[in-house]
């Protein structure tokens, strides 16, 4: 479970190779979320450690709002014969085909969040409410 070359609870030198993020907010004292807009994604650290990704893949209220922003379609080693790579063409249907029935479902009117563990991460899978499409994944340790 790495994203590129930074896993859970790496250092903020691990996520050089990523570049300047577009955007840098301080959500607590020692809690920082870095946007990379063009890259459709977010990471944050907690502590100078690495606790989240997040990859905006769909039309969603809480898409950040920094200048460009992309939609990210991250590809998923070890999943199927090759990759997978998750789209906002992604249904609930598509998912549990291949991750198998979720550990837990929240389901509200905007949305549809599928969580997942796997090797010690949580997968959090949300679906828009009217399509049923992903629009979002989040990763972060158990």
């Amino acid at each position: 479970m790495r994203f590129g070359k930074i896993q859970f609870g790496d250092s903020f030198e691990t996520a050089a190779f990523l570049g300047r993020p577009d955007h840098v907010s301080w959500i607590q004292k020692n809690y920082c979320a870095l946007v990379y807009a063009s890259g459709g994604f977010q990471i944050d650290y907690d502590n100078a450690k690495f606790v989240y990704l997040a990859f905006y893949i769909g039309l969603d209220d809480f898409v950040p709002k920094q200048k460009p922003m992309a939609f990210s379609k991250p590809k998923i080693l070890g999943c199927e014969p090759g990759r997978l790579e998750l789209s906002s063409d992604i249904d609930r249907l598509r998912l549990e085909g291949l991750f198998g029935t979720a550990k837990s479902v929240d389901v509200d009117d905007d949305e549809t969040i599928l969580y997942y563990s796997r090797q010690g991460i949580t997968m959090e899978f949300e679906l828009d409410a009217n399509k049923g499409r992903l629009k979002r994944w989040n990763l972060y340790p158990d």
